[in-house]
C-alpha cells in the first residue's frame, strides 16, 4: 500500500469517526473524501477479497441483506454497505476496513446506473441481476435505457457470473447470453394456464418480443412481467431455470414459505417480491457452494431492514414503513397491505429529489384505487410533493374522509399520537424515508 493510499484511508476513517460521533450517518461522505484524494482507493481497498455485486430496479437492499445473512452462517466477517449506499463513495466507505492481506467476502448493492463505473475497479465474481421496471424517468429513462447501462456494466467485468431473474423477458435478451449465467425463477404452476395464452398485469413494461415485436404471451404471471412467457409469432421463449421455487406453500403479510426441489424455505418477511429476493440470495449460495442448512439458517432469521417492511412501535402504536418509488414496488406493496384485517391509518411522504426521481408521476400507474379494499381511518400526506399526493389519493376514493396535510419533519409524532387508529402504514420516497429516520431516531 502506498503512503497515498495509507493516508487517504486514514482521513476517510477520522471523517467516518467524526460523523458517527456526532450521530450522523457515515455512508457516503468518507468515500467521497477518499475519492476525491485518491481517485484509484478501491484498487487498494478490493485487494484479496470475493465480490459479489447486487444490481437492478426493486430488491437490491433486502436481496444484499439475505445473502450477507446467508454467508455468515459460514464467515466470520462479511463486508456489505449496509444502508443502501450503492454509489462509489458508499462502497468505498464500506470497504474502509477491509484487510489488504486477508481473504475476505463482499456483498455490494449497486446502482444500475453505477455498475460501469465501480466494475472499473472492482472485478466481482458474480452479478446478480433482480430485476428490471419503470423507475426514476428523468435520470434512467424507459426501461431499455437501464438495461443498456447494466450490460455496459457487464462489458467492464466480462468474467463475472451472471446470476439472474429468469422469469423478466428483459433478463433473457441476446445481449446477455454470451455471459456465463444462471437463472432463478417461481414456478408454482397452482394458477397457471394450460398453454400461454395469458396477458401480463396491466401497465407492465418489457412485454414486447425483442425478435418480432408482437406482445408476449404468459402460461404463468408472477406479477407485473414476471412469469414463464413466450411469444406467439417466434422461438422466443422463457429460459431453462435453474433455481427454481416449485411451490408457495404460505403468503402472508409477515411471512413466506415455498419449497425450491425438495428443500423447504422460510423467510419473516411478507410479500411475493421478496420470495423473489430470498431466490435470488439463495441461487447465489448454492452457486457459492453454502449447504442447505447454512442457507436455511440465512433465510429464516433475517428480518425486515431499513424501510422495506420496517416495524416501530411508538406510544403503543405499530407502525410499518415502506419505501416505495415506481409502479411495481409500490403496487407489489399495496397488495401485500390488502393482506391486513385490521383499520389502518394511512400516511403518504412524495419526495422529487434527485435520488426520488424528479417525475412523479409514476403515482398515477400504480393501484392506490385497490387501497379500497382496507378499512381506512384517517390519511395524512406530506413532503415536497404533498398536494400532488394528496390529489392522486382524492382521483383514487379510498376515504370518504379529508386527506390531512402536515410537516412531517416537525409533525409527525403529532400524526403518530392524533391517529384514529393503532395500526399505521408509511408509504414514502427514498430521500423522504432518510430524514424519517432521522426524525424518529431509527
Amino acid at each position: 500500500m502506498s503512503v497515498r493510499n495509507k493516508l487517504t484511508k486514514e482521513i476517510a476513517k477520522i471523517v467516518r469517526a467524526g460523523l458517527r460521533l456526532s450521530k450522523h450517518n457515515a455512508t457516503s461522505l468518507p468515500g467521497y473524501v477518499a475519492y476525491k484524494l485518491d481517485k484509484n482507493i478501491l484498487d487498494e481497498l478490493s485487494k484479496n477479497t470475493k465480490f459479489i455485486f447486487v444490481t437492478g430496479t426493486n430488491g437490491k437492499t433486502m436481496t444484499t441483506h439475505f445473502l450477507v445473512n446467508i454467508l455468515k452462517q459460514r464467515y466470520d466477517k462479511v463486508y456489505t454497505n449496509e444502508s443502501g449506499s450503492n454509489m462509489v463513495q458508499g462502497i468505498i466507505t464500506t470497504l474502509l476496513d477491509n484487510p489488504a492481506k486477508e481473504e475476505t467476502i463482499a456483498v455490494l448493492e449497486v446502482d444500475e446506473a453505477n455498475l460501469v463505473r465501480i466494475g472499473q475497479n472492482i472485478k466481482p465474481d458474480y452479478v446478480i441481476f433482480t430485476n428490471i421496471f419503470r423507475d426514476q424517468m428523468d435520470r434512467f429513462g424507459e426501461i431499455y435505457n437501464i438495461f443498456s447501462k447494466v450490460m455496459e456494466g457487464m462489458k467492464v467485468m466480462p468474467d463475472a457470473k451472471i446470476i439472474a431473474n429468469g422469469d423478466l423477458p428483459i433478463f433473457n435478451y441476446d445481449q446477455i447470453k454470451e455471459y456465463d449465467r444462471v437463472y432463478f425463477g417461481i414456478r408454482d404452476y397452482k394458477n397457471a394456464s394450460d398453454c400461454y395464452n395469458m396477458d401480463a398485469e396491466i401497465n407492465s413494461d418489457g412485454i414486447l418480443c425483442p425478435h418480432c415485436h408482437n406482445i408476449l404471451k404468459y402460461k404463468l404471471n408472477n406479477y407485473s412481467s414476471l412469469g414463464d412467457y413466450s411469444c406467439p409469432n417466434c422461438d422466443f421463449i422463457s429460459p431453462a431455470i435453474d433455481y427454481s421455487i416449485d411451490e408457495l406453500l404460505k403468503l402472508d403479510a409477515n411471512y413466506s414459505e415455498f419449497k425450491v426441489g425438495d428443500e423447504l424455505y422460510k423467510v419473516n418477511v411478507g410479500g411475493l417480491y421478496n420470495v423473489y429476493n430470498a431466490l435470488a440470495a439463495l441461487s447465489a449460495a448454492k452457486e457459492l457452494g453454502l449447504t442447505y442448512k447454512e442457507i436455511y439458517e440465512g433465510l429464516r432469521s433475517q428480518k425486515n431492514v431499513f424501510g422495506r417492511q420496517e416495524n416501530i412501535n411508538i406510544d403503543g402504536k405499530n407502525i410499518t414503513i415502506n419505501l416505495v418509488k415506481n409502479p411495481t414496488g409500490l403496487n407489489q406493496i399495496i397488495d401485500l397491505m390488502l393482506l391486513e384485517e385490521n383499520p389502518i391509518s394511512l400516511i403518504c411522504l412524495l419526495n422529487d429529489n434527485y435520488a426520488d426521481g424528479t417525475d412523479v408521476s409514476w403515482i398515477y400507474d400504480s393501484y392506490y384505487e385497490n387501497l379500497d379494499n382496507l378499512e381506512i381511518e384517517d390519511i395524512y400526506v406530506s413532503g415536497k410533493r404533498k398536494k400532488d399526493m394528496k390529489r392522486r389519493l382524492e382521483i383514487a376514493e379510498i376515504s370518504e374522509g379529508e386527506i390531512k396535510e402536515f410537516d412531517y419533519e416537525n409533525e409527525i409524532y403529532d400524526v403518530i399520537k392524533d391517529s384514529k387508529t393503532d395500526n399505521i402504514y408509511i408509504l414514502s420516497t427514498y430521500t423522504a424515508m432518510l430524514r424519517l429516520r432521522e426524525v424518529l431516531g431509527l
